[in-house]
């Protein structure tokens, strides 16, 4: 008796489970290796950063210039374009400052992200497990505190370290995924020449 094949098992038959493998192990290895430089991994991250703002200040200050004459968008695209210049040439030029720059920021966005779970536990009082927000609360001052006063150090560990775990993960992740296909695969009809 022929069993047949669902849409997912013939889809699953023309994946290439070794890209998925070729870039788990990529993956693996750069995650590694920003664990091992977290300095050098900022400022790469910084850089990109300042490219991509690069970019899009390029394509506001294009969109500035093919404007309607007096259009009342114009002015501030023109405005963000030439902030975004001087943001993303930053970048290349002092690269530590403007990673202090992200981190204060980020520093600021967590220091409210904590005031608001410390409300929301002080406030809503038939929440269960109350004790969660109050931690993730707790948790987000901490390091907002941190950050605000060692920016360089919240820099390295949010933009070094916590890059490098995001390849390490999303390394394993793909090679757990070429596996299963790879196993799946095994069941599949062999093309016909």
């Amino acid at each position: 008796m022929a069993v047949e094949m669902t849409v997912v098992e013939m889809n699953i038959c023309h994946i290439k489970w070794g890209g998925f493998a070729f870039l788990g192990i990529l993956g693996v290895i750069f995650g590694i290796l920003m664990l091992l430089f977290p300095g050098v991994t900022a400022t790469v991250v910084v850089v990109l950063f300042g490219v991509v703002v690069l970019i899009l200040s390029l394509l506001a200050l294009i969109a500035a210039l093919v404007s309607p004459a007096g259009a009342p968008r114009s002015g501030l695209l023109l405005l963000a374009a030439v902030i975004g210049f001087i943001f993303g040439i930053s970048s290349f030029i002092v690269p530590q400052a403007i990673a202090v720059i992200i981190t204060e920021i980020i520093a600021i966005i967590l220091f409210i992200i904590g005031i608001l779970y410390l409300l929301w536990a002080a406030t809503e009082k038939n929440v269960p497990h109350r004790w969660v927000q109050v931690l993730i609360g707790i948790l987000s001052f901490i390091f907002a505190i941190i950050f605000m006063i060692y920016p360089l150090l919240g820099a390295i560990i949010l933009l070094g370290y916590l890059v490098g775990v995001y390849f390490i993960i999303y390394g394993i992740l793909s090679l757990v995924a070429a596996y299963i296909i790879h196993k799946m695969q095994k069941g599949c009809k062999p093309a016909s020449a």
